[in-house]
């Protein structure tokens, strides 16, 4: 499985909602949602947009997201439409960089 598949299996399981979702609104609004806020958290920066010929803009993302204490680094391309609708058009690169192991003791 995937660094992705993983995160985006974690999200839809415990918050229903997809990991594109997430990056999508992360990267363009700089936000996570106040229902996610206690489990994801997202750094990024815009590295390149462009504005397109349907009057489109194609935005490109990199940073890192963590997902319930896993640090992801990642590079995406965000797509708004002329309308405002946004879009995750791409994901190039998404691998987790840090992570921590938790061990329940019981009695303890």
């Amino acid at each position: 499985m995937s660094a992705f598949d993983a995160a985006d299996d974690f999200l839809m399981a415990n918050y229903r909602v997809e990991l594109e979702e997430v990056l999508c609104d992360g990267c363009y609004t700089g936000h996570i949602s106040a229902a996610l806020e206690r489990a994801v958290q997202i750094t990024r920066r815009l590295t390149r947009s462009i504005r397109e010929d349907d009057g489109g803009v194609s935005e490109t993302y990199e940073g890192v997201l963590a997902v319930a204490g896993v640090w992801y680094r990642f590079l995406c391309h965000v797509f708004v439409d002329r309308g405002g609708e946004r879009f995750l058009s791409n994901v190039s690169e998404f691998e987790a960089v840090e992570w921590q192991a938790r061990l329940a003791m019981p009695g303890a």
